[in-house]
Protein backbone atom coordinates (compact mmCIF):
# COMPACT_ATOMS: atom_id res chain seq x y z
CA UNK A 1 0.00 0.00 0.00
CA UNK A 2 1.30 3.67 -0.58
CA UNK A 3 1.63 5.72 2.34
CA UNK A 4 -1.16 8.27 2.89
CA UNK A 5 0.74 11.45 3.36
CA UNK A 6 -0.02 13.28 6.19
CA UNK A 7 1.28 14.79 9.43
CA UNK A 8 2.90 11.56 10.65
CA UNK A 9 4.81 9.64 8.03
CA UNK A 10 6.00 6.36 9.20
CA UNK A 11 9.74 5.41 9.56
CA UNK A 12 11.51 2.36 11.28
CA UNK A 13 14.23 3.34 13.78
CA UNK A 14 17.98 1.52 13.28
CA UNK A 15 20.05 1.61 16.98
CA UNK A 16 23.49 0.35 16.36
CA UNK A 17 25.42 -0.76 19.36
CA UNK A 18 28.81 -1.90 18.05
CA UNK A 19 30.40 -4.32 20.92
CA UNK A 20 30.74 -8.05 20.83
CA UNK A 21 32.52 -10.38 23.06
CA UNK A 22 35.19 -10.92 20.20
CA UNK A 23 35.56 -10.49 16.70
CA UNK A 24 34.01 -13.13 14.49
CA UNK A 25 36.66 -14.24 11.93
CA UNK A 26 33.94 -13.28 8.64
CA UNK A 27 32.79 -10.12 10.12
CA UNK A 28 32.96 -7.21 8.23
CA UNK A 29 30.12 -4.93 10.55
CA UNK A 30 31.68 -2.27 12.59
CA UNK A 31 31.63 -3.83 15.81
CA UNK A 32 34.56 -4.09 19.05
CA UNK A 33 35.31 -6.80 21.35
CA UNK A 34 35.10 -5.17 23.96
CA UNK A 35 33.21 -6.47 27.85
CA UNK A 36 33.93 -2.53 29.20
CA UNK A 37 30.92 -1.90 31.39
CA UNK A 38 31.76 1.88 31.99
CA UNK A 39 32.06 1.73 27.87
CA UNK A 40 28.23 0.12 27.81
CA UNK A 41 27.40 2.82 30.14
CA UNK A 42 28.45 5.79 27.94
CA UNK A 43 27.51 4.40 24.98
CA UNK A 44 24.23 3.91 25.66
CA UNK A 45 23.66 7.78 27.36
CA UNK A 46 25.25 8.93 24.10
CA UNK A 47 22.72 7.12 22.22
CA UNK A 48 19.82 8.27 24.30
CA UNK A 49 21.51 11.93 23.53
CA UNK A 50 21.74 11.51 20.23
CA UNK A 51 17.66 10.24 20.42
CA UNK A 52 17.26 13.60 22.23
CA UNK A 53 18.71 15.35 19.06
CA UNK A 54 17.02 13.81 16.40
CA UNK A 55 13.88 14.11 18.52
CA UNK A 56 12.96 17.78 16.39
CA UNK A 57 13.68 16.16 13.33
CA UNK A 58 11.51 13.29 13.78
CA UNK A 59 9.00 15.13 15.02
CA UNK A 60 6.38 14.17 12.08
CA UNK A 61 7.44 10.83 12.54
CA UNK A 62 5.44 7.35 13.95
CA UNK A 63 8.65 4.70 14.80
CA UNK A 64 6.94 1.47 13.59
CA UNK A 65 9.77 -0.66 14.24
CA UNK A 66 12.75 -0.10 16.33
CA UNK A 67 15.65 -2.60 15.48
CA UNK A 68 18.99 -3.04 17.72
CA UNK A 69 21.81 -4.51 15.52
CA UNK A 70 25.43 -4.39 15.65
CA UNK A 71 27.81 -6.00 17.06
CA UNK A 72 25.93 -8.16 19.74
CA UNK A 73 23.28 -5.79 21.18
CA UNK A 74 22.55 -8.51 23.75
CA UNK A 75 25.99 -7.86 25.52
CA UNK A 76 24.53 -4.93 27.29
CA UNK A 77 22.68 -5.34 30.78
CA UNK A 78 19.34 -5.84 31.11
CA UNK A 79 18.95 -1.84 32.51
CA UNK A 80 21.19 -0.60 29.58
CA UNK A 81 18.54 -1.78 27.06
CA UNK A 82 15.77 -0.99 29.53
CA UNK A 83 17.01 2.97 29.73
CA UNK A 84 17.95 3.04 25.90
CA UNK A 85 14.29 1.99 24.73
CA UNK A 86 12.90 4.45 27.16
CA UNK A 87 14.60 7.14 25.41
CA UNK A 88 13.14 5.95 22.32
CA UNK A 89 9.64 6.67 24.44
CA UNK A 90 10.47 9.63 25.73
CA UNK A 91 11.65 11.10 22.50
CA UNK A 92 9.84 9.64 19.36
CA UNK A 93 6.32 8.49 18.41
CA UNK A 94 6.34 4.94 18.86
CA UNK A 95 3.57 3.33 17.54
CA UNK A 96 1.43 0.68 20.03
CA UNK A 97 1.96 -2.36 18.21
CA UNK A 98 5.86 -2.06 16.94
CA UNK A 99 7.84 -4.76 16.34
CA UNK A 100 11.04 -4.32 18.18
CA UNK A 101 13.62 -6.11 17.49
CA UNK A 102 17.27 -7.05 19.54
CA UNK A 103 19.90 -8.77 17.82
CA UNK A 104 21.52 -11.43 20.15
CA UNK A 105 24.09 -14.05 20.91
CA UNK A 106 23.55 -16.76 22.42
CA UNK A 107 26.54 -16.67 24.43
CA UNK A 108 25.18 -13.64 26.38
CA UNK A 109 21.44 -14.61 26.83
CA UNK A 110 20.17 -16.15 30.52
CA UNK A 111 17.31 -16.59 32.23
CA UNK A 112 17.13 -13.25 34.09
CA UNK A 113 18.60 -11.47 30.91
CA UNK A 114 15.39 -12.09 28.59
CA UNK A 115 13.38 -11.71 31.49
CA UNK A 116 14.80 -8.09 31.45
CA UNK A 117 14.83 -7.90 27.69
CA UNK A 118 11.21 -8.58 27.85
CA UNK A 119 10.51 -6.02 29.99
CA UNK A 120 12.68 -3.33 28.41
CA UNK A 121 9.52 -4.03 25.48
CA UNK A 122 11.60 -6.07 23.10
CA UNK A 123 8.94 -8.37 21.18
CA UNK A 124 11.65 -10.16 18.42
CA UNK A 125 14.82 -11.28 18.94
CA UNK A 126 17.41 -12.32 16.06
CA UNK A 127 19.53 -15.28 17.97
CA UNK A 128 22.74 -15.26 15.46
CA UNK A 129 22.87 -18.94 15.70
CA UNK A 130 24.80 -19.45 12.11
CA UNK A 131 25.23 -23.31 12.82
CA UNK A 132 24.66 -26.50 14.25
CA UNK A 133 27.31 -27.71 13.86
CA UNK A 134 30.71 -27.16 15.86
CA UNK A 135 33.50 -27.32 13.71
CA UNK A 136 31.19 -24.53 11.37
CA UNK A 137 31.41 -22.38 14.58
CA UNK A 138 35.01 -23.14 15.21
CA UNK A 139 36.00 -21.74 11.79
CA UNK A 140 33.30 -18.73 12.00
CA UNK A 141 35.27 -17.56 15.46
CA UNK A 142 32.03 -17.65 17.43
CA UNK A 143 31.87 -17.46 20.96
CA UNK A 144 29.37 -20.47 21.50
CA UNK A 145 28.95 -23.87 20.44
CA UNK A 146 25.84 -25.79 19.24
CA UNK A 147 24.70 -26.82 22.52
CA UNK A 148 25.06 -23.22 23.45
CA UNK A 149 22.73 -22.70 20.94
CA UNK A 150 19.98 -24.86 21.15
CA UNK A 151 19.87 -24.85 25.46
CA UNK A 152 19.32 -20.97 24.27
CA UNK A 153 16.76 -21.49 21.88
CA UNK A 154 14.77 -23.26 24.56
CA UNK A 155 15.07 -20.64 27.39
CA UNK A 156 13.48 -17.97 24.63
CA UNK A 157 10.76 -20.67 24.06
CA UNK A 158 10.45 -20.73 28.06
CA UNK A 159 9.98 -16.76 28.16
CA UNK A 160 7.01 -16.76 26.32
CA UNK A 161 8.53 -15.23 23.42
CA UNK A 162 7.30 -16.68 20.63
CA UNK A 163 8.62 -14.28 17.76
CA UNK A 164 12.14 -15.13 17.25
CA UNK A 165 14.33 -15.82 14.09
CA UNK A 166 17.20 -17.84 13.63
CA UNK A 167 20.27 -16.62 11.60
CA UNK A 168 22.09 -19.54 9.66
CA UNK A 169 25.14 -19.04 7.50
CA UNK A 170 25.37 -21.66 4.41
CA UNK A 171 29.03 -22.33 2.37
CA UNK A 172 31.39 -22.25 5.27
CA UNK A 173 34.87 -23.77 4.42
CA UNK A 174 34.57 -27.59 5.00
CA UNK A 175 30.73 -27.15 5.53
CA UNK A 176 28.85 -30.68 3.36
CA UNK A 177 25.92 -30.65 2.07
CA UNK A 178 25.00 -33.38 5.15
CA UNK A 179 26.42 -30.97 8.00
CA UNK A 180 23.99 -28.03 6.21
CA UNK A 181 20.92 -30.93 6.44
CA UNK A 182 21.57 -32.07 9.79
CA UNK A 183 21.96 -27.78 10.60
CA UNK A 184 18.20 -27.45 8.92
CA UNK A 185 17.15 -30.05 10.54
CA UNK A 186 17.63 -29.04 13.97
CA UNK A 187 16.76 -25.73 13.61
CA UNK A 188 13.20 -26.52 12.26
CA UNK A 189 12.61 -28.98 15.14
CA UNK A 190 13.20 -25.78 17.34
CA UNK A 191 10.40 -24.46 15.75
CA UNK A 192 11.07 -20.72 15.20
CA UNK A 193 8.70 -17.93 13.50
CA UNK A 194 11.59 -17.33 11.20
CA UNK A 195 14.40 -18.78 9.60
CA UNK A 196 17.09 -16.47 7.51
CA UNK A 197 19.97 -18.58 5.35
CA UNK A 198 22.44 -16.10 4.29
CA UNK A 199 25.70 -17.26 1.99
CA UNK A 200 28.77 -16.43 3.34
CA UNK A 201 30.34 -13.94 1.84
CA UNK A 202 34.01 -12.06 2.74
CA UNK A 203 35.56 -8.60 2.49
CA UNK A 204 39.08 -9.47 1.76
CA UNK A 205 40.35 -7.81 4.94
CA UNK A 206 38.38 -10.52 7.25
CA UNK A 207 40.58 -13.05 9.11
CA UNK A 208 38.96 -16.00 7.49
CA UNK A 209 39.66 -14.22 3.88
CA UNK A 210 42.97 -13.73 5.09
CA UNK A 211 43.46 -17.49 5.50
CA UNK A 212 41.27 -18.80 2.46
CA UNK A 213 44.17 -16.24 0.28
CA UNK A 214 46.74 -18.47 2.67
CA UNK A 215 45.45 -21.86 1.64
CA UNK A 216 44.36 -22.94 5.49
CA UNK A 217 40.76 -22.93 4.28
CA UNK A 218 39.24 -23.40 0.92
CA UNK A 219 35.74 -21.69 -0.14
CA UNK A 220 33.21 -24.20 -1.51
CA UNK A 221 32.71 -23.88 -4.81
CA UNK A 222 29.23 -22.35 -6.66
CA UNK A 223 27.95 -25.32 -7.39
CA UNK A 224 27.70 -26.61 -3.91
CA UNK A 225 26.70 -23.52 -2.55
CA UNK A 226 23.95 -23.16 -4.80
CA UNK A 227 23.18 -27.19 -4.24
CA UNK A 228 22.85 -25.85 -0.37
CA UNK A 229 20.77 -23.24 -1.12
CA UNK A 230 18.09 -24.71 -2.87
CA UNK A 231 17.73 -27.85 -0.16
CA UNK A 232 17.36 -24.95 2.63
CA UNK A 233 14.50 -23.81 0.48
CA UNK A 234 13.02 -27.12 -0.75
CA UNK A 235 13.45 -28.29 3.74
CA UNK A 236 12.19 -25.14 5.40
CA UNK A 237 9.05 -25.07 3.22
CA UNK A 238 8.63 -28.35 3.82
CA UNK A 239 8.98 -27.55 7.48
CA UNK A 240 5.94 -25.09 6.95
CA UNK A 241 7.72 -21.82 6.49
CA UNK A 242 6.75 -19.20 3.65
CA UNK A 243 9.33 -17.79 2.10
CA UNK A 244 8.65 -14.09 1.09
CA UNK A 245 12.18 -12.43 0.30
CA UNK A 246 15.28 -14.63 -1.19
CA UNK A 247 17.23 -15.53 2.02
CA UNK A 248 13.77 -14.92 4.25
CA UNK A 249 11.63 -17.71 5.21
CA UNK A 250 8.83 -17.04 7.71
CA UNK A 251 5.60 -18.84 9.45
CA UNK A 252 2.18 -16.63 8.49
CA UNK A 253 2.15 -13.47 10.23
CA UNK A 254 5.71 -13.32 11.62
CA UNK A 255 7.31 -11.58 8.51
CA UNK A 256 10.08 -9.12 9.89
CA UNK A 257 8.49 -5.53 9.82
CA UNK A 258 11.61 -3.39 10.08
CA UNK A 259 13.59 -5.52 7.09
CA UNK A 260 10.63 -4.90 4.84
CA UNK A 261 10.76 -1.49 5.23
CA UNK A 262 14.14 -1.66 3.67
CA UNK A 263 12.88 -4.02 0.95
CA UNK A 264 9.75 -1.66 0.09
CA UNK A 265 12.36 1.78 -0.18
CA UNK A 266 10.70 3.39 3.13
CA UNK A 267 12.51 5.87 5.59
CA UNK A 268 14.62 4.90 8.36
CA UNK A 269 16.64 6.96 10.84
CA UNK A 270 20.04 5.23 11.95
CA UNK A 271 21.71 5.68 15.81
CA UNK A 272 24.14 5.32 16.96
CA UNK A 273 28.29 4.61 15.58
CA UNK A 274 28.28 3.75 11.95
CA UNK A 275 24.16 3.70 11.79
CA UNK A 276 23.15 4.22 8.38
CA UNK A 277 19.93 6.13 7.87
CA UNK A 278 17.94 7.03 4.36
CA UNK A 279 15.88 10.25 4.59
CA UNK A 280 14.89 12.98 2.62
CA UNK A 281 16.51 11.49 -0.84
CA UNK A 282 19.51 10.41 1.21
CA UNK A 283 21.55 7.68 3.02
CA UNK A 284 24.08 8.34 5.21
CA UNK A 285 26.06 6.60 7.84
CA UNK A 286 26.97 8.04 11.20
CA UNK A 287 30.84 8.17 11.40
CA UNK A 288 32.55 4.45 11.88
CA UNK A 289 34.31 5.70 14.55
CA UNK A 290 33.59 5.04 18.45
CA UNK A 291 35.54 7.65 19.93
CA UNK A 292 34.76 10.64 17.95
CA UNK A 293 30.84 9.40 18.86
CA UNK A 294 31.21 9.43 22.04
CA UNK A 295 33.10 12.51 22.24
CA UNK A 296 30.46 14.62 20.09
CA UNK A 297 27.46 13.75 22.02
CA UNK A 298 29.21 14.09 25.10
CA UNK A 299 30.51 17.78 23.97
CA UNK A 300 26.48 18.30 22.94
CA UNK A 301 26.75 17.83 19.35
CA UNK A 302 25.56 15.41 16.79
CA UNK A 303 28.49 12.97 15.37
CA UNK A 304 29.66 13.69 11.89
CA UNK A 305 27.57 11.73 8.93
CA UNK A 306 29.18 10.51 5.93
CA UNK A 307 27.07 10.44 2.58
CA UNK A 308 26.97 7.38 0.86
CA UNK A 309 23.88 8.09 -1.78
CA UNK A 310 22.03 11.47 -2.50
CA UNK A 311 19.53 9.99 -5.31
CA UNK A 312 17.74 13.78 -6.20
CA UNK A 313 16.45 12.14 -9.67
CA UNK A 314 13.25 9.84 -9.78
CA UNK A 315 15.04 7.68 -11.62
CA UNK A 316 18.26 6.84 -9.44
CA UNK A 317 15.08 6.85 -6.01
CA UNK A 318 13.65 4.17 -8.62
CA UNK A 319 16.63 2.07 -9.57
CA UNK A 320 17.19 2.01 -5.92
CA UNK A 321 13.73 0.71 -5.28
CA UNK A 322 14.00 -2.04 -7.61
CA UNK A 323 17.27 -3.34 -6.76
CA UNK A 324 15.42 -3.68 -3.06
CA UNK A 325 12.07 -4.64 -4.18
CA UNK A 326 12.69 -7.49 -6.54
CA UNK A 327 14.41 -9.36 -3.16
CA UNK A 328 10.67 -10.19 -2.04
CA UNK A 329 9.28 -12.98 -3.50
CA UNK A 330 6.42 -11.18 -4.29
CA UNK A 331 8.36 -8.60 -6.10
CA UNK A 332 7.17 -5.28 -7.42
CA UNK A 333 3.83 -3.84 -7.95
CA UNK A 334 3.96 -1.93 -11.34
CA UNK A 335 1.02 0.24 -10.55
CA UNK A 336 1.73 1.57 -6.98
CA UNK A 337 5.21 1.93 -8.32
CA UNK A 338 4.47 4.07 -11.79
CA UNK A 339 2.17 6.33 -8.72
CA UNK A 340 4.91 6.15 -6.74
CA UNK A 341 7.80 6.85 -8.87
CA UNK A 342 6.37 7.84 -12.19
CA UNK A 343 8.27 5.61 -14.03
CA UNK A 344 6.84 2.76 -15.83
CA UNK A 345 9.06 -0.15 -15.19
CA UNK A 346 8.54 -2.20 -17.92
CA UNK A 347 8.33 0.93 -20.60
CA UNK A 348 11.83 2.07 -18.74
CA UNK A 349 13.52 -1.17 -18.40
CA UNK A 350 12.09 -2.59 -21.53
CA UNK A 351 14.79 -4.39 -23.08
CA UNK A 352 16.05 -5.88 -19.73
CA UNK A 353 12.76 -7.62 -18.18
CA UNK A 354 12.36 -9.16 -21.99
CA UNK A 355 15.96 -10.40 -21.83
CA UNK A 356 15.89 -11.74 -17.96
CA UNK A 357 11.71 -13.22 -18.86
CA UNK A 358 13.27 -14.75 -22.17
CA UNK A 359 15.66 -16.48 -20.05
CA UNK A 360 12.91 -17.70 -17.08
CA UNK A 361 14.96 -14.77 -14.49
CA UNK A 362 11.92 -12.89 -14.53
CA UNK A 363 8.50 -13.38 -14.46
CA UNK A 364 5.29 -10.70 -15.04
CA UNK A 365 1.79 -11.96 -13.54
CA UNK A 366 -0.92 -10.01 -11.81
CA UNK A 367 0.50 -6.73 -12.31
CA UNK A 368 3.78 -8.05 -10.21
CA UNK A 369 7.35 -7.73 -11.56
CA UNK A 370 9.40 -10.68 -9.61
CA UNK A 371 12.25 -13.17 -9.77
CA UNK A 372 11.57 -17.29 -10.74
CA UNK A 373 12.89 -18.86 -7.93
CA UNK A 374 15.67 -20.13 -10.39
CA UNK A 375 17.14 -16.38 -10.37
CA UNK A 376 16.95 -16.17 -6.69
CA UNK A 377 20.46 -18.07 -5.93
CA UNK A 378 21.85 -15.62 -8.89
CA UNK A 379 20.00 -12.39 -8.46
CA UNK A 380 22.41 -9.79 -8.17
CA UNK A 381 23.39 -10.83 -11.79
CA UNK A 382 20.31 -9.44 -12.87
CA UNK A 383 20.48 -6.84 -10.34
CA UNK A 384 22.69 -5.21 -10.97
CA UNK A 385 21.42 -3.86 -14.64
CA UNK A 386 18.54 -1.80 -13.00
CA UNK A 387 20.85 1.48 -12.62
CA UNK A 388 19.41 4.65 -12.92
Amino acid sequence: MIPVQGKTSDRGIYIHIPFCIKKCSYCDFYSLPTESSAMFKRYVKAVQKELEFKAASLADTRAKTVYVGGGTPSILSGEELKNMMDAVRTYLDLDDNAEISLEANPATLDGDKLKAICEAGFNRISLGVQSFQDDDLHILGRSHNARDAVNTIKLIQDSGLSNYNLDLIYGIPGQTISKWEETLRIALELEPAHLSIYLLQLDENTPLAVDIRKGRFELLGEESEAQMYDMGIDMIKQGGFEQYEISNFVRPGYECQHNLIYWKAREYMGIGAGAVSFTDKRRYINKKDLNHYLGALENGRESEVEELESMKEKQELASDAIILGLRMCDGINLEQFDLRYGIKILDYYKDIIEKYVDRGLLNISKGQLMFTRRAYFISNEVLCHFTA
